[in-house]
């Protein structure tokens, strides 16, 4: 947007993030995170406050504050203190960060942050970066690639019986090629059946 004054025309550019649920928190920080990123990288350093706004402007406002204050914070001085930042926020206006699943959303976002980094690449570079990352290290015999996925591993939750009870149940025991690998019932795409009565379940995963 350009809003023209008297004697000045500024510009203003919205950001808007579509990724946070009607209810809850985002199952991954990720997005969320990339998204803070893209904020910062397209704000210059004569760039006013930003504004940020949500339904109430203090739950899912708080959480983006809170994490923005929390990333220069650990870049900064090596140190996070999501608690005092919280408290500081509340003291300031009623109920920022609303809930405990927001609080705790907050810190798996800034551990996310802090354990795997910034790992986007430019399409442009995906080739060159790819060739670099597979670089062995001599001292540690490891590549940077290999790292990373073992970061991932060490991040990634493992699901639990639970989470795939829709693809434990009989019925769908022979739809399942590998009783290893089953997906969520969170993830799952359902089929629509002529009948009504025959089972909707398919052995896939939804990928957004």
């Amino acid at each position: 947007f350009q809003q023209r004054g008297a004697h000045e025309i500024r510009e203003i550019r919205q950001f808007h993030f579509t990724g946070w649920p009607d209810h809850g928190v985002p199952y991954h920080a990720t997005g969320l995170l990339g998204f803070v990123r893209q904020v910062k990288a397209k704000s210059p350093p004569n760039a006013g406050p930003l504004v940020v706004h949500c339904s109430a402007g203090a739950g899912r406002t708080g959480c983006f504050i809170v994490i923005d204050i929390m990333l220069d914070m650990a870049e900064r001085e090596g140190v996070v203190d999501i608690y005092n930042c919280v408290r500081e926020l509340r003291s300031r206006r009623v109920n920022m960060v609303q809930t405990e699943e927001q609080y705790v959303f907050i810190h798996d976002a800034i551990l996310e942050a802090c354990l795997c980094g910034d790992t986007s690449v430019p399409a442009s570079q995906v080739r060159s970066v790819y060739y670099e990352m597979n670089k062995l290290d001599p001292q540690t015999n490891s590549s940077q690639i290999k790292e990373e996925f073992r970061t991932l591993n060490m991040v990634t939750p493992t699901l639990r019986v639970e989470d795939c009870s829709i693809a434990l149940l009989p019925r769908n025991h022979e739809k399942n090629r590998c009783m290893d690998v089953l997906p969520p019932d969170r993830c799952l795409p359902f089929l629509i059946t002529i009948d009504g009565e025959s089972s909707n379940y398919i052995n896939a995963a939804l990928m957004d």
